[in-house]
């Protein structure tokens, strides 16, 4: 409640008044004290009239005098209020007290946002679900920014520091072959020929015979390049809400590790690596092909056994399986004649091996004919066995660079990221390594 200044005059005439009053009634008390003196010298007693006025002037002047200062600290409080900033306007009601909307959203804010520490009426305030739109007065409707039909307020919208990335799924190739980093164009590699020497027992009477000579030759594995560049707006960049260019390179990585685990498997050899399946399709390379006896395009059991012993024995203990993962999952629904699974987990751990050798996920080679189903069509290449270390050669000319070109498209208003490697890959030795086919 303000004080105004009428009140405050006409409050300080009382009390003057009072004071003069008060005066008079001392100089009346005193002349009937000396008087009561002298009947209390005498043995007579104060007038009982005289004291109770006494005593009741006295009170009126007390209050009076609370009330004098009660409206003094009021208008000071409201000077104050006027004079303190942080507020828009100044609050009406005593003591320039908060509107209880404002406090309601300073507890929320001293709660770090947390609404369950509001109580339900201070939530009415600030929660737009739970406000009463009724209450508020059409122009305040009107200067609101969301929901205008309703009269809601703005509200900021909340960003999650998560981001959604799907899977990206890379053949392993290159973690289990062969890697060597070259200087040039190309990698030489001397390697025996299909032609070797040969010796020859004799007796005493015999002499020597001529060994033929071995066939050698040279294999060559050239370094192949990968590209490829994107544009991005300046104001892509400028604005995003999170690390974009970071984000971009890091993609672009893994499509290179992606393209380059498809070529190893698949590659043509044409101005990419020749892949391990490409090598198999191709007649007399000297990989080791089994083809199964079955015409159902189903493989068994069996078909792992005669492709695990397709490669030489020295090769079985260093090899590695090489299957999508609907083969491994073909593999695992293997039945015996009691249509028990003979695929099962020992012990507390389900190791990803079979016949004792690990099996390794390879995204690139060919799934079942049918989601779901089992049987493959015909040609298609579903296993690989052997030891990939030693029968494919991968060779590293220059490593995975990113560029970054700010001029060339300025004019569009766009950077761009150039990036680029120089890989190879081949077979170096065909009979380490095994491949299943379908008839």
């Amino acid at each position: 409640m303000a004080v105004s200044s009428v009140e405050l005059k006409e409050l300080t005439e009382a009390i003057q008044k009072l004071n003069k009053d008060l005066d008079e009634r001392v100089r009346t008390v005193e002349t009937w004290q000396v008087k009561t003196e002298e009947k209390i010298s005498k043995g007579g007693t104060v007038p009982a009239e005289a004291k109770a006025e006494l005593d009741a002037f006295n009170t009126e002047i007390n209050t009076l005098k609370e009330k004098y200062n009660e409206l003094i600290a009021e208008q000071k409080e409201e000077k104050l209020a006027a004079q303190r900033p942080g507020y828009a306007g100044n609050y009406a009601g005593k003591r320039g007290q908060k509107p209880a909307a404002t406090k309601a959203i300073e507890k929320w804010i001293r709660k770090r946002g947390d609404i369950d520490a509001l109580t339900s009426e201070e939530r009415k305030l600030i929660d737009f679900n739970q406000m009463d739109m009724s209450q508020y007065p059409d122009e305040q409707k009107v200067m609101v920014s969301a929901a205008s039909d309703l009269g809601g307020f703005f509200s900021g919208t909340d960003l999650s520091d998560k981001f959604i990335q799907k899977l990206f799924l890379i053949s392993p190739v290159r973690s289990l072959a062969d890697m060597q980093t070259i200087g040039g164009e190309k990698l030489l590699i001397p390697s025996e020929g299909a032609t070797d020497t040969n010796i020859f027992w004799s007796d005493e009477q015999s002499g020597f015979q001529a060994s033929t000579d071995p066939n050698l030759g040279m294999l060559e594995i050239y370094a192949r390049e990968l590209n490829g560049y994107l544009k991005l707006s300046k104001q892509n960049l400028e604005d995003s809400v999170f690390d974009i260019e970071g984000y971009i390179l890091k993609r672009l990585t893994r499509q290179f590790a992606q393209k380059e685990g498809a070529a190893f498997l698949t590659g043509d050899g044409v101005a990419r690596p020749e892949g391990i399946l490409t090598n198999a399709a191709l007649a007399g390379t000297g990989i080791n092909v089994y083809t199964t006896p079955s015409q159902a395009g189903a493989i068994k059991p069996a078909d792992d056994i005669q492709l695990m012993h397709a490669t030489k024995s020295g090769y079985r203990k260093t090899g590695t399986w090489m299957m999508s993962n609907a083969t491994i999952g073909v593999h695992r629904l293997y039945v015996d004649s009691q249509q028990r699974p003979i695929w099962t987990m020992f012990g507390d751990e389900f190791r990803e091996t079979l016949f004792g050798r690990p099996i390794v996920e390879m995204p690139d080679m060919v799934n079942p004919t049918t989601p779901g189903g089992t049987t493959y069509s015909s040609g298609n290449m579903p296993v690989i066995f052997g030891d990939i270390n030693q029968g494919y050669q991968i060779v590293d000319r220059v490593g995975l660079t990113f560029q970054t070109l700010k001029e060339l498209f300025a004019i569009q208003n766009q950077v761009a990221y150039l990036a680029r490697m120089r890989v190879g890959g081949k077979v170096v030795l065909p009979e380490a390594i095994a491949v299943m086919k379908i008839p």
